[in-house]
């Protein structure tokens, strides 16, 4: 519990969420996509919270805001979807998470990912969205 998730675990996560953000990119995306880009977006806030990677602190409110222009858009087009500049900035939070994976104990992952089902399933009234947290 206090040695970094094994490589193979941390491949599996990150390749998820990568191809998530492809889904974005191409415009393939749904509701569910953009919930788990939030997600990764949160676990990777938290974790910095707590001192695994480093990151300038406007990059999780730029990634946050994507993220809730994205969703909007969604729900008003049906099309979720996000452009060149938002991309390479989700894929900036997305390294930083990779990194994190790599660097943190998994205790930490535990407890970050307990942390972030509560905040979730009080901001949704016991829903996050997508059934589950990272």
């Amino acid at each position: 519990m206090s040695r970094p998730i094994v490589p193979a675990k941390a491949g599996e996560i990150s390749l998820d969420y990568h191809m998530t953000l492809e889904a974005l990119r191409s415009g393939v995306a749904n509701q569910y996509h953009v919930g788990s880009m939030a997600q990764a977006i949160y676990m990777a806030m938290l974790l910095h919270q707590r001192g695994y990677g480093a990151a300038v602190p406007e990059l999780f409110r730029d990634a946050e805001d994507v993220i809730l222009r994205c969703r909007q858009a969604g729900l008003e087009t049906g099309i979720c979807a996000v452009d060149h500049d938002s991309y390479a900035l989700l894929g900036q939070v997305l390294t930083l998470f990779d990194q994190q994976l790599a660097a943190a104990p998994v205790q930490e992952l535990i407890a970050v990912n307990a942390k972030l089902k509560t905040l979730f399933s009080t901001a949704n009234g016991g829903c996050n969205g997508n059934g589950n947290a990272a």
